[in-house]
């Protein structure tokens, strides 16, 4: 896929190496992503995490007004301090942002990953992002409550309207695997979002075929191995 995305696509590659600033084996290697603020050749750079898939254009964000970080709100979040998500960061590189990154990854808690960093750095001095359209979780076509995502508790909720408007969707349905390790069917049965049932009494499942294209069209652009072989070689 690297070297199509050079060679189709035009891509610079740059080899790094994993910055490893906690022993977790799940999260551990989440800081890496934040070498990105010292690509000082760059005036501003959108970073995404792997396990998401880009549904539509995000060159405007290119465009906006300038601030060293831009982020959106972590919506699915029961919290009052208005969480930020890394998921999605729209960043200027200088050696000043990346020098406070460093400082504050030496000086971390054990417990702290790349999200409750950013916040702690940026969440009173950063450009929000809305969620809407910029960032929505898989598990919210899983869920019953939708006002979160919405903004109100009055608009109903249209899963084909959100998948349409939606630029970028994160795969969050723990502890349903992510999509690069393929479920079993019964798991897929068991996790897999309800039907519901619309005004005129009718069955409405346009959720759970949306949330099922979503690792199905995964599987078909990357090679996704069976669960057994997942678990003894990783990726």
């Amino acid at each position: 896929m690297l070297a199509k995305a050079r060679d189709e696509y035009n891509v610079k590659l740059k080899p790094i190496s994993p910055l490893q600033a906690s022993p977790d084996v799940t999260w551990g290697d989440s800081f890496t992503k934040l070498l990105a603020f010292n690509l000082t050749e760059y005036e501003r750079i959108l970073i995404f995490d792997s396990d998401s898939t880009i549904l539509q254009s995000m060159d405007e964000l290119f465009l906006l007004p300038s601030a060293p970080v831009a982020m959106p709100r972590a919506y699915w979040l029961q919290s009052e301090d208005n969480f930020l998500t890394s998921g999605l960061v729209v960043l200027e590189p200088s050696e000043f942002q990346f020098s406070r990154i460093i400082n504050a990854i030496s000086e971390k808690d054990l417990k702290e990953y790349d999200m409750e960093l950013m916040n702690r750095l940026y969440q009173n001095h950063c450009l929000i992002l809305p969620h809407r359209p910029y960032f929505l979780i898989s598990g919210e076509f899983r869920g019953d409550n939708h006002s979160r995502y919405l903004g109100s508790d009055n608009e109903v909720w249209d899963p084909q309207k959100v998948f349409a408007e939606a630029k970028i969707i994160h795969f969050s349905d723990w502890p349903y695997p992510k999509p690069w390790r393929k479920a079993s069917k019964t798991n897929t049965d068991r996790r897999m979002p309800n039907c519901s049932i619309g005004l005129t009494g009718e069955e409405d499942c346009r959720g759970r075929d949306i949330w099922l294209s979503l690792y199905e069209d995964f599987r078909e652009r990357r090679k996704v191995e069976p669960p057994s072989v997942i678990h003894s070689c990783g990726l």
